[in-house]
């Protein structure tokens, strides 16, 4: 069921109007009127004051903008200064105004933590303090500074920017990443450095330390070579021999847990040593390489190997690079080194396991494989037919009959979630059983391979989170009994009720795909024609053509509602042809879903 606004939503209970943000139920334009009405309540005691804060409130967009307000300095408590002149910490008594959904109205959250910047001689200077104060946002999701409004020091004359709690506690700078309360400038200055013996290397070092940006940057350093334990040695050649091994202290990586984010040590981090034959006499060369590699966190979005830092084997004085990610079976780069994944050896492992007997089939299901781009996309494989528990029929033609079955062992999924997951197995594909999909059989498509696979070839491996009308294909099969060859789809891409393809939907900038049949659902609304009547013609014409102009998942769906349905009538505008009444819907509206079902009753 959706979890959408319906009719009565749509509406601002204070002037009848359609709401600007339907699914949050708040009017733009009631809450402008508000606060201009309120302008009359409150002043800072200076003309170009009050003018900022006005424009200000009147730049509200979004109901989770912030209003910016004048904030009498006795509702601060417990001022403390911070480190850095001119900042100071408190709480704001009655705090910060903040939307409530439910209430569809603004309500305070008293004891809000606060951060205050003086600026000194401001009232001589207004206009370089409005400048100031416009550098600031009001916007929830960006990641500059948000004022929450202007206040003024009785003793000084001062005025104060009142901001979120943006500032760091310990050196009195705004946070680098304020949702993370991480301070660069802390980190850069608590930072230890291991001496490597060599200046150029140390230098390296140094450089790279002062290059993060993020709390996620990886802090490189130099490492002990007892540091390492080495597993195995997975390939090597004229110029450098590689490893895999454990670091036993491993990175340091922000903890999220803790309110402030800190780095802690994350032990036992699996590593790749990259160890460069007589590197200790061509220094230039082994740093011209290490600053080829990276220290962001990518999240799988680019394969650029990460450097965690440099070490020297002490035996034989080669320096080594210590990297994130490469392959433990082959030596070569991960295709993805945020998951570990190497489609090279997949592949290779799934090559070598089955066989369709028939060359055509085999030579489309390699092809399918071979065009997997990611950890996520669908490995097409040969599925015998004896894995498939048939549940029923769904619809039939001249040309193909489709099934809704199981598939016992069910599809190849990458567990990509977790670099490990919380048994400490490392990522790897695995079977998901009993997996609901649809078969479709292509009539004589033992006799017509070229024109079955070139249907086959239209379909998406595409996986999670990829949404299209394209139907997603797991494998192909075929029954020993006919013959005949069968295309096996992910389900939800079929409605089961008629077999046709169902929409996928574009709703407020998400797409979703949404098991919702239009065939059906005209059918459904067709059928239900002689259950009711307005008793006019023309009104149950306009009604039902309405009706079958639905399109989508979201459509309304206009009905004769009668009169006596309505409790509660409130009159609550007036203007243009009609007045506006409020009212509770008893029944309520339709919602869609295969089948149309009331949701909702007693809907306002």
């Amino acid at each position: 069921m959706r979890d959408t606004t319906s009719q009565d939503d749509i509406i601002c209970k204070s002037c009848g109007k359609i709401c600007t943000d339907i699914t949050d139920k708040w009017c733009r334009p009631c809450t402008i009127n508000n606060l201009k009405k309120n302008f009359t309540n409150w002043t800072s005691g200076n003309e170009k004051i009050d003018d900022f804060i006005q424009k200000m409130q009147l730049k509200t967009e979004k109901h989770l903008d912030i209003i910016v307000e004048w904030i009498p300095y006795d509702q601060f408590d417990n001022i403390k200064k911070t480190s850095k002149d001119g900042f100071a910490t408190a709480i704001w008594k009655d705090g910060l105004l903040e939307y409530n959904r439910e209430e569809r109205k603004r309500k305070r959250t008293p004891n809000k933590e606060v951060t205050l910047k003086y600026l000194i001689n401001s009232q001589n200077v207004i206009n370089e303090f409005s400048n100031e104060a416009k550098a600031y946002s009001i916007k929830e999701y960006n990641h500059i500074p948000k004022i929450y409004g202007i206040s003024q020091n009785p003793a000084t004359n001062n005025y104060i920017i009142v901001l979120e709690n943006s500032c760091c506690k310990e050196c009195g700078e705004i946070y680098m990443e304020i949702w993370s309360k991480w301070c660069r400038p802390c980190q850069i200055n608590n930072l230890e450095l291991n001496h490597s013996g060599n200046k150029k290397i140390d230098e390296f070092i140094q450089e790279m330390q002062l290059k993060i940006e993020s709390v996620r940057d990886i802090i490189v350093e130099w490492i002990p070579y007892d540091q390492f334990n080495i597993i195995k040695e997975i390939s090597k050649d004229n110029f450098a021999r590689i490893y895999l091994a454990i670091w036993k202290v491993g990175p340091l990586e922000c903890n999220y847990d803790e309110e402030k984010c800190k780095h802690k040590r994350k032990p036992n981090k699996e590593v790749t040593l990259k160890c460069l034959n007589n590197s200790q006499n061509v220094i230039s060369d082994l740093l011209n390489e290490a600053k080829t590699y990276s220290i962001k966190d990518s999240f799988g979005l680019n394969n650029t190997l990460k450097i965690y830092g440099i070490s020297q084997n002490p035996d034989t004085k080669d320096y080594i690079i210590v990297l994130d990610s490469f392959c433990e079976n082959c030596g070569e780069i991960y295709t993805n080194t945020y998951y570990r994944w190497c489609k090279p050896c997949h592949l290779i492992q799934n090559f070598a396991n089955w066989t369709s007997g028939n060359e055509k089939i085999d030579e489309f299901i390699q092809e399918m494989q071979l065009k997997i781009e990611s950890v996520r996309d669908i490995i097409v494989e040969w599925i015998p037919y004896d894995q498939f528990n048939i549940i029923k029929e769904i619809s039939k033609d001249n040309f193909a009959r489709i099934y809704l079955a199981i598939w016992k062992d069910g599809p190849l999924e990458y567990n990509y979630f977790y670099r490990y997951n919380y048994h400490g197995e490392k990522y790897k594909y695995e079977r998901q059983p009993n997996k609901e999909v649809i078969l479709k059989y292509s009539n004589n498509s033992q006799s017509a391979i070229n024109d079955f696979l070139n249907e086959a070839k239209a379909y998406s491996i595409k996986g999670k989170y990829h949404i299209c009308d394209i139907p997603k294909i797991y494998g192909i099969s075929q029954n020993p009994n006919t013959s005949e060859y069968i295309i096996v789809f992910k389900d939800g891409h079929y409605c089961k009720n008629c077999g046709e393809i169902y929409h996928t939907e574009i709703y407020k900038s998400n797409i979703r795909q949404v098991k919702w049949c239009k065939p059906c659902q005209i059918n459904s609304l067709k059928q239900n024609f002689v259950n009711w009547t307005s008793g006019n013609e023309k009104i149950d014409n306009f009604i039902q053509k309405t009706q079958l102009k639905i399109n989508s998942y979201y459509d309304i769906i206009v009905e004769w509602i009668p009169y006596d349905q309505f409790n509660n009538i409130k009159e609550i505008g007036k203007g243009g042809f009609g007045t506006v009444y409020s009212a509770i819907w008893k029944d309520g509206p339709l919602n869609s879903k295969i089948e149309l079902k009331r949701t909702t009753p007693n809907k306002e």
